[in-house]
């Protein structure tokens, strides 16, 4: 039978309340240690259901759990977490607001405790913007929870922690990116934890090898058997800036991406969930002409801890808080898959090359104000059409010729967005150009480009054409409004 008790949280020791209120299967002291250290204090409130039933747990539950020689529960804990203005009535056994109603933006989520004695905490749905030390951007979707009769939602990525016996990082990792494209997308089915540890293999994996972990490759089939089409991207060195550039093009994107690492010799796997921007901006010289180069830290769901940690690029350059952070940084990553839906064929590896060797050089002998080689950024990731063409509604700015052009585009369903800025126009949010290329086009494709355009001209290109022929159109914008860059893909995390 269910149970509800209310933990008012005005300081980080009133989490201690937590260990009386909860049995000791759940290892409340280790969780209530997490909590304080990476909690912010916008957290004001916790409302503790006992008796839950998780279908996740219940998963490994009836395959694993009820087969041991220790006893374990079937139920779980949830703990529900609240901002200032919540409170709980025992009375009628409902949560009240000051505004009448629980709002967006009054729930931050939930974590599930499951009864295993050690990595109790199971599936989690927290907001970033109550993860100490988040910051910048991050992949979100909108989860609805039902809690005492209300429907509450909230914004966030989903995580556990690993069960240590029956998955590892590598699982959890899979089933973190793939319930959140079962949120977030309708095509894709929602997948429980003993589903990703039977996809990795090719029969029923049983006994202690789940507990073993997954190699890349193992991963890699869990994306395919669950309906998407895994792109494995590898370091070919221990510097590839490459890689680096990829992996931020498919983060902007929206896509989360499966990490691999090596800390000190031992793999380990997490997501990558989003990032953060160097402030203020890096100035040139540069490495690479590719936005990577203001990269502070990449935001992670790791099963060690809590989502959403920072992992940063370069620790001395850019310490973090002394919140509890992953014991690696972005440099120790040496492969990441993506699951991309059917229809993108043109990679960003291919959208690197082209973009800096072939159409850098065009752009800048046709149109006005790009940038010199030495102080250029590039960035560039996939939306569909129709964001795009949300977009250019939105934005007055793009003037109307640009965005009648844009409305009547023939393009695929996935376009790469590439922009293209001066160090100087990056710290300003501007861009110099931007172009939009077929995400549907081969690597081969000698004209993967539909259309360019700076400030005040537009270059329509004939595709039919192998030798990039174009048309050239005057715009109607206003003089000297600068073109602001475009954020499409993620949300920003509110400190």
């Amino acid at each position: 039978m269910s149970d509800y008790l209310w933990v008012h949280i005005a300081q980080p020791s009133d989490f201690d309340a937590l260990t009386k209120l909860i049995d000791s299967e759940y290892a409340p002291a280790d969780v209530v240690a997490d909590l304080k250290s990476s909690i912010r204090p916008a957290v004001r409130g916790i409302l503790v259901e006992t008796g839950y039933l998780d279908k996740d747990y219940r998963s490994t539950f009836y395959k694993h759990y009820a087969k041991k020689g220790r006893v374990y529960r079937d139920d779980c804990v949830r703990l529900h977490f609240f901002a200032e203005g919540i409170s709980f009535d025992p009375a009628t056994t409902d949560i009240k607001s000051a505004q009448g109603k629980v709002n967006e933006g009054q729930y931050y989520g939930f974590i599930v405790l499951r009864p295993t004695l050690v990595a109790t905490i199971g599936r989690s749905i927290l907001s970033p913007d109550i993860r100490q030390g988040a910051r910048g951007t991050a992949i979100q979707a909108k989860h609805k929870v039902h809690l005492l009769g209300h429907t509450l939602t909230v914004w966030g990525f989903p995580s556990m922690a690993q069960h240590i016996d029956i998955s590892v990082c590598a699982h959890v990792c899979c089933w973190s990116i793939l319930r959140h494209y079962s949120e977030r997308f309708p095509q894709h089915r929602e997948l429980l934890l003993h589903d990703i540890t039977m996809m990795a293999s090719q029969f029923d994996p049983g006994g202690v090898t789940p507990g073993l972990g997954l190699d890349i490759g193992e991963a890699e089939r869990v994306f395919q058997a669950a309906g998407t089409f895994p792109l494995i991207v590898a370091k070919t060195k221990k510097t590839d800036d490459r890689f680096y550039a990829q992996m931020l093009a498919y983060l902007e994107s929206g896509f989360p991406l499966f990490i691999a690492l090596d800390i000190k010799g031992e793999g380990h796997a997490v997501v990558a969930a989003g990032y953060s921007w160097t402030m203020p901006p890096k100035p040139p010289p540069y490495l690479i002409s590719h936005a990577w180069e203001q990269i502070e830290s990449v935001l992670a769901v790791d099963d060690n801890l809590l989502p959403y940690g920072c992992i940063p690029v370069d620790p001395v350059a850019s310490p973090l808080s002394t919140v509890p952070a992953p014991p690696y940084v972005a440099m120790d990553f040496f492969a990441f898959i993506v699951a991309l839906p059917e229809k993108i064929f043109y990679p960003a590896v291919a959208v690197d090359t082209y973009t800096e060797d072939v159409l850098y050089p065009l752009l800048a002998a046709e149109l006005k104000g790009m940038p010199a080689p030495d102080v250029m950024l590039r960035r560039y990731f996939v939306t569909t059409v129709s964001r795009l063409r949300d977009f250019a509604r939105r934005q007055s700015e793009l003037g109307t010729e640009l965005v009648n052009i844009l409305m009547r585009l023939d393009t695929a369903q996935f376009v790469w967005v590439v922009e293209y800025a001066s160090d100087e126009q990056w710290k300003n949010g501007h861009i110099a150009a931007r172009a939009i290329l077929d995400a549907t086009a081969s690597p081969r494709d000698p004209v993967p480009i539909w259309l360019a355009h700076d400030h005040e001209t537009a270059l329509m290109f004939d595709r039919s054409n192998p030798d990039l022929d174009f048309t050239a159109l005057k715009l109607d914008r206003a003089p000297n409004t600068p073109l602001g860059r475009m954020e499409l893909n993620l949300r920003q995390v509110r400190k």
